[in-house]
C-alpha cells in the first residue's frame, strides 16, 4: 500500500491495486464518524459503441443508466434492503462517462463494504426484471423531460454537440429504452464490469489496512476473466455546433437562459498547459468575470436583469472544454448580450487573480472536511485525467496572470451557442 501526504491539506492518500486489477483510493478522516464508499466502472451514456472481443458494438442510448438500476436486483431481494438493515444509505448514479455505486453510513463498515462488493460483482439479470425495470426508467425520464432545470443544459449541449453523445440524456429516451434487451444487458456488463477497469474510493472514518484486509478477502470469492478491453467507437467532434441559437416554451414562470461557449483545447498546446491546468484558467477567468463578486452579476441584479446569481458549468471532453453560463430574466435578449459581451473581456488584474487563488486554496483545505466532496473530486480526476491529482495544491499556487492573459487570448477562439426556456403563452 502506498502512502501520500497530499500537499497543503496536511491529509494522506492510500493507494492499492489489487491483483485483479482494481485500484483502490483512501483518505481517512478521523475527525468524522461516518464513512462513504464509492465503487466505480469507467462505463457512462456517451459509451453506446464499442468494439470487444473482435465484434463491434451500437447499443441503445440509456444503457448504461439501465444497467445501473439492474444492479441491486439480488437472487434473494433487493441490495437496498441489505443495506437499509445495515443502517446505511445506498445510491448509484451514472453520468456521461461513469457509474458509480455509493454506500454512506456511521457503523459496521466491514459489513457495508464486504456487501457492496458483492452486489456490484453479483450480476442478476433475468428477463422479468429487466421488463419491470422499463416502467420505472420510464417514468424517471418523463420526470427529467419535465424538469426545466434538466431541460435548459440539454437544450443547449444539444446546440453545442454535432457528434458527442453529451447532447442525449444521460438515461435517454423512452423509444432508447424500449430497444434494451436482456442480452444488451449481459454483454455491457461482461465487458465494463471488470476490476481492472474500475475503482473504488473511501473516505470518512476507517482504517486503511483494514479496508484493504476486508476489500482482499471479499474479492478472492470472486471470480473474473482475463480482462479484454473494450476499444470505445466514438466519432470526431468537430469545432463548429449545431446552431447558436434555439428555444422552447414550457410550464415556468420566467425565462431560463442558458450561453455556451465551445472551446477548443488545441488552442492550449502551445502554452504547455495540461488539461487540467487549462481548465483551472478557464475557471479562474470566469470566476472573476461572471461569479459572486463579478462587476456583471451586480451590474444585473441592481438593474433588476436578474434577481438570483449566474450559475458557472464547466464540462470537459477529450478535446473540448463547454463553459456554460446561465439564470433566470425577465430580459433574457439583454442578458445574452451583457453575457456574450463580458465573456469578450480580458479586463483581469493581479488582485483578481491573488483573490481567486486564495479562495481555491482554502476552498481546497475545507474539502477535506466534507468526505463526500473528496471522493468526489477524487473521482472526476479519475475519469478525466486518469489519476487524483492529488498535489492540486501547488498547482493552484503556481496560477499567475501573465500566464492567464495568454489563455484569455485564446479565448478569442470558441463558438457560442444560447438555449432559452419560456414560458408558455397564455391561450386566448
Amino acid at each position: 500500500m502506498k502512502e501520500i501526504l497530499i500537499p497543503g491539506a496536511n491529509e494522506k492518500l492510500y493507494l492499492y491495486k489489487l491483483d485483479n486489477g482494481l485500484q483502490v483510493y483512501m483518505v481517512p478522516n478521523n475527525k468524522t464518524k461516518n464513512f462513504y464508499i464509492t465503487l466505480s466502472t469507467k462505463f457512462g451514456s456517451i459509451d453506446t459503441k464499442f468494439e470487444y472481443k473482435g465484434h463491434k458494438y451500437d447499443m441503445p442510448k440509456g444503457i448504461a443508466h439501465y444497467l445501473e438500476h439492474l444492479m441491486f436486483n439480488m437472487p434473494d431481494g433487493s441490495a437496498h434492503d441489505v443495506f437499509s438493515k445495515l443502517g446505511a444509505s445506498s445510491n448509484a448514479f451514472t453520468s456521461y462517462d461513469v457509474t458509480c455505486y455509493e454506500v454512506f453510513a456511521n457503523n459496521k463498515f466491514k459489513e457495508c463494504l464486504e456487501y457492496l462488493i458483492d452486489y456490484v460483482y453479483t450480476p442478476y439479470f433475468t428477463k422479468d426484471n429487466v421488463a419491470n425495470e422499463r416502467g420505472i426508467i420510464t417514468e424517471e425520464i418523463k420526470m427529467y423531460e419535465d424538469s426545466p432545470g434538466s431541460t435548459l443544459i440539454n437544450g443547449l449541449l444539444q446546440n453545442i454537440f454535432v457528434s458527442d453523445e453529451r447532447r442525449y440524456l444521460v438515461s435517454g429516451t423512452v423509444s432508447d429504452v424500449k430497444k434494451i434487451t436482456k442480452e444488451d444487458i449481459d454483454l455491457c456488463y461482461e465487458a465494463f464490469y471488470h476490476p481492472e477497469n474500475m475503482f473504488m474510493i473511501i473516505t470518512g472514518d476507517f482504517d486503511p489496512s483494514m479496508a484493504v484486509s476486508i476489500i482482499t478477502e471479499e474479492m478472492k470469492k470472486k471470480k473474473f476473466k482475463e480482462f479484454v478491453k473494450p476499444t470505445l467507437l466514438r466519432r470526431k467532434e468537430p469545432f463548429k455546433i449545431v446552431t447558436d441559437y434555439s428555444e422552447k416554451e414550457m410550464d415556468l414562470e420566467k425565462n431560463k437562459v442558458a450561453v455556451g461557449f465551445k472551446i477548443p483545447k488545441s488552442s492550449f498546446r502551445s502554452l504547455k498547459l495540461s488539461d487540467s491546468e487549462a481548465l483551472l484558467y478557464i475557471n479562474l477567468f470566469t470566476r472573476v468575470m461572471f461569479g459572486s463578486t463579478s462587476f456583471l452579476k451586480e451590474e444585473l441584479q441592481t438593474s433588476g436583469v436578474i434577481t438570483g446569481g449566474i450559475s458557472m458549468n464547466l464540462t470537459e471532453t477529450s478535446d473540448y472544454f463547454v463553459q456554460v453560463l446561465a439564470s433566470s430574466t425577465e430580459f433574457p435578449d439583454y442578458f445574452i448580450k451583457r453575457v456574450k459581451e463580458t465573456f469578450a473581456l480580458r479586463d483581469v488584474t493581479e488582485d483578481d487573480v491573488r483573490r481567486k487563488v486564495n479562495v481555491s486554496v482554502s476552498n481546497f483545505i475545507m474539502l477535506f472536511d466534507e468526505i463526500e466532496a473528496v471522493n468526489n473530486q477524487i473521482q472526476d480526476d479519475v475519469i478525466n485525467y486518469g489519476d487524483y491529482i492529488y498535489d492540486i495544491f501547488n498547482v493552484y499556487k503556481s496560477l499567475n496572470l501573465e500566464t492567464l492573459i495568454k489563455v484569455m487570448d485564446k479565448l478569442d477562439k470558441v463558438l457560442v451557442s444560447v438555449f432559452v426556456l419560456k414560458p408558455k403563452k397564455e391561450e386566448e
